[in-house]
């Protein structure tokens, strides 16, 4: 009996064997026309997203956050190559702070553009060193729609689709960390774009931020999150993002810069990247020269956040990054603001680090630079004196 039962399992293994080979090689042709038909499918589900689609160059609508009218998304023109340090003419050409301006009625709102040079940095996201978001203005607020997530040098997202078709306005935030070639601006064929008529933002005298690496935007998610974008939106006025990371110095290089720019307030944010005999040396030249330049303009000195690590370093005041050294480089700062009011300068403003992200130390990336927490909340203490400076609503 065993015997039989063992003879009858072979033939049905070997049955089953052969029939699952047949099946195989009739099925294997099907499977192969079926994937053929899916790749089919999905490339004319491409074909017809970019059919669809029409694309306008960024430049054909309202292009904020530079003062210089070049063809290009550098925050300082060309001339100044030989005018400041190499180190921050290479900086100037990250597209921080920049954005486009438009309205808009098509369902669907995307973007092509190219980076220099897709940097990976690790204490930042790649949305926010390359990438782009996208704001839309709802009920006289900006409100946060959707990020262009970045894959290489060259990109083309649909950040947003299925809209409703009314006239909507729009910000795309370009890109912190990167320099950008290009950006278009896509939208469904048979749909408008333009420039919006009246401009939301009061852009005649916009406020100017000259700072460091977290004036810049590090370490925000996204473009949009750095603190000079998030006061922009916050007041609805224009801004100029002048932080150059790791080279925030108070330079008279970049002084000829801001005081090209036909600001209504500069802010100065750069004592975390200047030494305490920097600050002594170059603050209140830096203040003069654009007292020279604009005796009514108002000048805001900030000081700098204390770093979190600088809580537990028990260093002296010549190690960089230790609390007495930062200590130190506030006093200075404070010191350069008084000697300006000693000399008759009025609308000199001073604004202490002591409440600026929170003391809750959480507020920061790697100690640093600020996470979007940080951002929010720097940016919400910034606002509240650029208010009281400028008496804005």
């Amino acid at each position: 009996m065993d015997r039989f039962v063992y003879i009858i399992l072979l033939l049905g293994v070997t049955f089953n064997g052969a029939f699952a080979a047949s099946y195989n090689e009739i099925l294997s042709p099907k499977t192969e026309i079926l994937n053929s038909l899916a790749v089919s499918v999905l490339a004319d589900s491409d074909k017809k997203e970019s059919t669809d689609l029409k694309y306008v160059d960024g430049f054909s609508l309202r292009i904020m956050g530079k003062y210089h009218p070049e063809k290009n998304y550098n925050r300082l023109p060309a001339k100044f190559e030989e005018i400041v340090r190499p180190a921050v003419w290479s900086l100037s050409k990250n597209s921080s702070g920049i954005s486009i301006h438009f309205t808009t009625n098509s369902p669907v709102v995307a973007a092509k553009w190219k980076v220099t040079r897709y940097p990976r940095r690790a204490n930042m996201a790649q949305i926010g060193t390359s990438g782009l978001d996208l704001y839309c203005l709802v009920d006289g607020n900006w409100q946060y729609v959707n990020s262009a997530v970045p894959s290489g040098l060259e990109n083309e997202k649909t950040i947003i689709s299925d809209m409703d078709t009314a006239y909507k306005e729009f910000i795309v935030n370009l890109p912190l960390y990167d320099g950008v070639e290009y950006v278009e601006i896509g939208i469904e064929r048979g749909f408008s774009i333009s420039t919006p008529k009246k401009s939301t933002f009061r852009t005649n005298k916009p406020i100017v931020f000259y700072g460091t690496s977290i004036t810049q935007g590090a370490s925000a998610s996204r473009p949009g999150m750095a603190y000079p974008s998030i006061i922009s939106r916050k007041l609805n006025v224009g801004t100029m993002n002048f932080g150059f990371s790791g080279n925030g110095r108070f330079e008279e290089s970049v002084g000829k810069a801001l005081c090209e720019t036909g600001a209504g307030l500069i802010v100065l944010d750069c004592t975390p990247n200047s030494s305490p005999e920097t600050i002594k040396n170059n603050a209140p030249e830096l203040i003069k020269q654009i007292r020279a330049c604009n005796p009514e303009i108002p000048i805001l000195l900030v000081e700098s956040i204390v770093r979190e690590y600088a809580h537990f370093r028990k260093s002296d005041s010549s190690v960089f990054g230790g609390l007495k050294y930062i200590e130190s480089q506030n006093q200075e700062l404070r010191n350069s603001f008084l000697k300006a009011v000693e000399l008759g300068m009025s609308d000199i403003y001073y604004l202490e680090s002591g409440d600026l992200i929170g003391a809750d130390h959480e507020a920061t990336v790697d100690g640093t630079h600020l996470s979007d927490l940080g951002m929010v909340r720097i940016a919400e203490k910034i606002s509240e004196k650029i208010v009281e400076i400028l008496n804005l609503e």
